[in-house]
């Protein structure tokens, strides 16, 4: 598993960006997650525009993020 920064951006009447930190195995997998995450609290529809990749997380080590 790595750490990926994901920068979302709403699309529609009231554009919004918001950037979190998602534990995924790849960077597409990041992107769905901070997506479907997005669009669950905040509403309307969400688009990834950035993954950064933050380093792996070894195994067993809790990440609180």
């Amino acid at each position: 598993m790595s750490i990926f920064q994901v920068t979302v951006r709403r699309r529609g009447v009231s554009p919004l960006t918001q950037s979190m930190v998602v534990d995924a195995g790849s960077r597409e997998e990041a992107a769905g997650i901070a997506t479907a995450l997005a669009e669950s609290e905040r509403g309307g529809m969400f688009e990834a525009a950035r993954v950064k990749s933050l380093g792996s997380v070894a195994p067993g080590v809790l990440v609180d993020a």
